[in-house]
């Protein structure tokens, strides 16, 4: 297997700043790359770039970015590329699984809860995919990660909206692999259960949480785990894989 060769390649992640996001921001960085990472967060933001030194700093830049917002986005695609001159891939780890993930019947959920999911997790990835897929912007033969879910594949009970913008997510991720064809590869990854501090706050608020998620290989996953799939996607030694949808679930899928 070749070396991920990540010298002077440049790479956005919205999100960067915790988890999953986070895990795969300082991958990169480790292994030489330049890295523009974004979160809504501009307190976690900060710290996490206080937090890097000597050469890891110098090749770091951030920006408050609200996936929602299709101006901010662009702004923060173009920012990066006035940074570090070109863009050789994006990932995208911004969602949510919503205020009551887990608690809610489908007949249960609000307007405005449907709203704030399918904002977040089907209007934030269309942004992003609009604004960094169009031609010229990323290098020929560069790649496009989303993070989507073992949801993106099943069904969730109490979890329906959820669920469903997931399922979304990935048929975009899809269609617009078809479309850029060589010049962008466009994949999903879609991780189970995960160790992150969004999984740690849904089983401390969801009793039961931690049932729905057997898997045969019976932990959660870490969010370094999936950060080396998707560096691997984000790299060329992925350059063969495009449209696709990577599981890191422990086996959820299998069920």
């Amino acid at each position: 297997m070749s070396s991920l060769n990540l010298q002077k390649k440049t790479f956005v992640i919205f999100g960067g700043a915790s988890g999953m996001g986070l895990a795969t921001t300082l991958t990169l960085l480790e292994n030489g790359a330049n890295v523009a990472f974004s979160d809504i967060n501009r307190e976690n933001l900060t710290m996490r770039l206080s937090e890097l030194h000597g050469d890891l700093k110098s090749r770091a830049f951030i920006q408050i970015a609200d996936v929602t917002d299709r101006e901010g986005v662009s702004e923060f695609l173009n920012a990066a590329k006035a940074k570090f001159g070109e863009v050789d891939g994006v990932a995208n780890f911004a969602g949510t699984g919503g205020r009551e993930l887990g608690t809610e019947a489908v007949w249960e959920t609000s307007d405005k809860e449907f709203q704030f999911i399918i904002d977040l997790n089907v209007k934030g990835l269309f942004n992003i995919l609009s604004e960094s897929l169009r031609p010229g912007f990323l290098v020929e033969g560069a790649s496009f990660v989303h993070i989507g879910s073992q949801f993106s594949l099943q069904g969730f009970k109490n979890g329906a909206v959820f669920a469903a913008s997931k399922h979304a997510a990935l048929g975009m991720v899809r269609s617009a692999a078809k479309e850029t064809g060589a010049r962008v590869r466009v994949n999903c990854v879609l991780p189970g259960a995960i160790d992150t501090p969004m999984h740690r706050a849904n089983l401390a608020r969801v009793p039961g949480f931690a049932d729905a998620l057997q898997t045969p290989i019976s932990r959660p996953g870490t969010a370094q785990e999936v950060a080396d799939v998707t560096v691997f996607l984000l790299s060329d030694q992925g350059s063969f894989v495009t449209g696709a949808a990577w599981s890191v679930d422990g086996g959820a899928s299998a069920f």
